[in-house]
């Protein structure tokens, strides 16, 4: 692989990951834009090492670990998204007297009930 190449992907990816973490627009894509910043600062440690340029590795060797770091708090929050927006199945009543079930009885929607 050119070094060229290299530095253009991993600027590109950089530019990209800085987009979606700056968007915030939900957790996953957050998740996501940390998981591409450490791609990024993968490919900056391997140019850095191409051609020995010591500030370029450490930078992004500390780079590397606040996205890490930004992967490890964020990741929960997208599981937790992704987990509500799931459908939920509906939500079963007791059955009274083997007639309609309680919960979803239509007079109780309404608002009304028995003892009301």
């Amino acid at each position: 692989m050119s070094l060229e190449i290299l530095r253009t992907l991993a600027a590109a990816m950089t530019i990209i990951a800085a987009a979606m973490v700056a968007a915030n627009w939900n957790a996953r894509i957050t998740v996501c834009g940390f998981s591409l910043f450490i791609a990024a600062s993968i490919a900056w440690i391997a140019d850095g090492i191409i051609e020995p340029k010591n500030s370029l590795i450490i930078q992004n060797a500390v780079l590397l670990v606040i996205n890490v770091l930004g992967v490890w708090r964020w990741l929960p929050r997208a599981g937790n998204e992704a987990a509500a927006s799931r459908p939920r199945p509906a939500r079963r009543g007791r059955v009274a007297s083997g007639l309609l079930p309680v919960g979803d009885s239509p007079a109780r929607k309404r608002g009304f009930s028995r003892f009301s």
